[in-house]
């Protein structure tokens, strides 16, 4: 920012405002016996009215805490709703896989398999069909990376 303008003094100040405004908020983590990692993952198609890419959001949680997430704009512009929401799980699938091996590393129970919660059932059953359509050819083969890691990808 080597020129920055009134809207950008404007946005930091609203940045600052709201962090003034949620001091005292903040994370609370209970103990639980069921503590594993939870994602959930949504996409918003074509939001982004300017360049019409489609906006990833995915959270983790550890029992009843949140531990990682993120909002992110995607790369490329999305064909399909579908498209938009797989490329979201397939992100989140990634994430999951770095959590799972975080907590190898702290020594921590990793007998289960990650859940991811994706709400677009044509990208649920694009993950569990291992037929390659014609339909489907637009969407990248890295994205297919959910299927390799065998997650269970559910509604």
């Amino acid at each position: 920012m080597s020129n920055p303008k009134k809207p950008h003094l404007d946005a930091v100040r609203r940045i600052l405002r709201y962090v003034k405004g949620t001091i005292n908020f903040g994370i609370l983590y209970k103990k639980t016996n069921d503590c594993q990692v939870m994602g959930y993952c949504d996409a918003d198609y074509a939001g982004d009215c300017g360049t019409r890419r489609s906006t990833t959001g995915y959270f983790f949680s550890l029992g009843t805490g949140d531990i990682s997430w993120c909002s992110k704009r995607q790369p490329t512009v999305a064909l399909s709703s579908t498209e938009a929401e797989y490329r979201s799980t397939a992100m989140a699938a990634q994430e999951s896989t770095w959590l799972k091996q975080l907590m190898v590393d702290l020594h921590q129970p990793t007998e289960y398999q990650v859940r991811i919660l994706c709400d677009n059932l044509s990208s649920i059953h694009l993950a569990e069909n291992h037929v390659f359509h014609v339909r489907t050819k637009h969407i990248e083969v890295h994205y297919h990376y959910i299927r390799e890691r065998s997650l269970r990808v559910r509604s």
